[in-house]
């Protein structure tokens, strides 16, 4: 069964004029799909640019929290929907984060554009992808208080598993990535047990997060399948089951039929 790179920056600087080789390198471990995120309008044309001329890339638009201002703006979302539908499968990285901004001020603006955000999503009939660093019971009630009508990702889940259950109440997955292979994941292992495995999704984070043992290099779509072996020895589960399960998981999570 195919792996899919559900959280990718192929439209990072870094990956400029070689992204397709890096594809074509994953391709070749297993990884045959990748789902590219922007975080701004400009990373978001690319990750559309990069889903039209490639059909193994799929592309996720909108602001990350640590992006957003006070004269941002997010009616380009519905104009790029409206041109790209077709590539476009979820609103995000959107969320909060709470680790580098730590002004009220700006922490007030990361809620205004993470609800705007939402309310686009449901709009558009998509799922969102949320980032959440340093505020896990700060999003929470967010999310209790606007549903996101489609569901959703945390991507890279840090939180606490305790909270595991109130995500999954929510409608949302679970994605976890390169830090579940770090030596001292331990809560992370934590979060991952206490994730049904119909809930569970894999992604690299690339150019980030790169698993053990290449932890602090550069991360690509490449380094999945150790994220995928790692979650398989936590689990204890067979390989076939636990890839077709995560494949399956993607296209529900997205609402798609392929990819």
């Amino acid at each position: 069964m195919a792996l899919i790179d559900t959280h990718c920056h192929l439209n990072a600087d870094t990956f400029a004029n070689r992204w397709q080789s890096v594809l074509d390198e994953a391709n070749k471990v297993g990884v045959h799909h990748a789902v590219v995120v922007g975080w701004d309008e400009a990373s978001s044309a690319k990750a559309i640019e990069l889903a039209t001329m490639d059909p193994r890339v799929r592309a996720v638009i909108g602001l990350h929290p640590v992006d957003v201002g006070p004269t941002s703006k997010t009616n380009w979302i519905y104009q790029q929907h409206q041109q790209h539908q077709k590539h476009i499968v979820a609103i995000g990285e959107i969320g909060l984060d709470f680790h580098w901004k730590k002004l009220p001020e700006e922490h007030q603006q990361q809620v205004r554009f993470l609800i705007e955000q939402i309310k686009i999503a449901n709009d558009l009939h998509l799922p969102v992808v949320i980032h959440c660093r340093d505020a896990y019971d700060a999003i929470l009630p967010i999310l209790e208080q606007n549903p996101c009508k489609q569901g959703g990702i945390m991507h890279c889940y840090a939180g606490p598993s305790h909270l595991v259950p109130r995500f999954i109440q929510l409608g949302f997955y679970l994605s976890f990535g390169g830090p579940i292979t770090f030596k001292n994941a331990h809560d992370a292992r934590a979060s991952l047990l206490a994730t049904p495995m119909d809930r569970i999704l894999i992604e690299t984070d690339s150019p980030y997060l790169s698993p053990h043992p290449f932890r602090g290099q550069e991360n690509t779509p490449i380094q999945l399948p150790i994220i995928v072996d790692k979650i398989q020895e936590i689990l204890n589960v067979s390989k076939e089951t636990l890839t077709t399960t995560l494949y399956q998981n993607t296209l529900q999570a997205f609402h798609v039929k392929t990819l």
